[in-house]
């Protein structure tokens, strides 16, 4: 805003002054606000370096930290899903006691197999090598001859129950 362009607007010196002054007034105070934010504006920039200055000090021991829990669930559910792997395999073989399947299932632990999937890799190969070594593990595959002929002579049984069958018609009054 020009003088020659308030004069030009029909206004006296008076008035062009008062214009001026009250624009003066509303500069400064505008001024004075942009001063006050600029001021709390780095006054707020540095709480954020100090706060990330402190929290680089802490920030790579919790990285740390996260990354070994990470790491250690990671394994423990490996060998959760090696565990079950390895009873599944395990279940359709036939061991001769409870301790014999107990030794297998520990020493098949302690080989630590690959898991592919839901199977252990070198599983057939384990068995094989077990068998040979430890034979007395394992129960015999044949299942034993089962006999389908009765035996000869009255069934006691048979002797029994129409005896009881006789007294219980008598006791009713048949």
């Amino acid at each position: 805003m020009k003088t020659e362009d308030l004069k030009a607007l029909g206004l006296n010196d008076e008035q062009v002054q008062r214009v001026f002054a009250m624009n003066g007034a509303d500069v400064n105070r505008e001024k004075q606000a942009a001063e006050t934010a600029k001021a709390a504006r780095d006054a707020i920039r540095t709480q954020l370096d100090e706060a990330n200055t402190k929290l680089k000090g802490y920030d790579p021991d919790w990285q740390q930290k996260a990354a070994d829990a990470q790491k250690a669930a990671d394994a423990k559910v490996a060998e959760l899903q090696a565990g079950y792997a390895a009873q599944n395999a395990a279940a359709g073989l036939h061991f001769t006691s409870a301790s014999a399947k107990k030794a297998f299932m520990a020493d098949l632990s302690a080989k630590n197999l690959p898991l592919q999937g839901d199977s252990l890799l070198g599983f057939d190969d384990f068995v094989k090598t077990y068998r040979e070594n430890d034979p007395g593990a394992f129960a015999a595959d044949t299942k034993p001859a089962r006999i389908v002929a009765s035996a000869t002579g009255t069934p006691a049984a048979a002797t029994s129950r129409e005896e009881a069958n006789a007294a219980i018609r008598a006791a009713f009054g048949k």
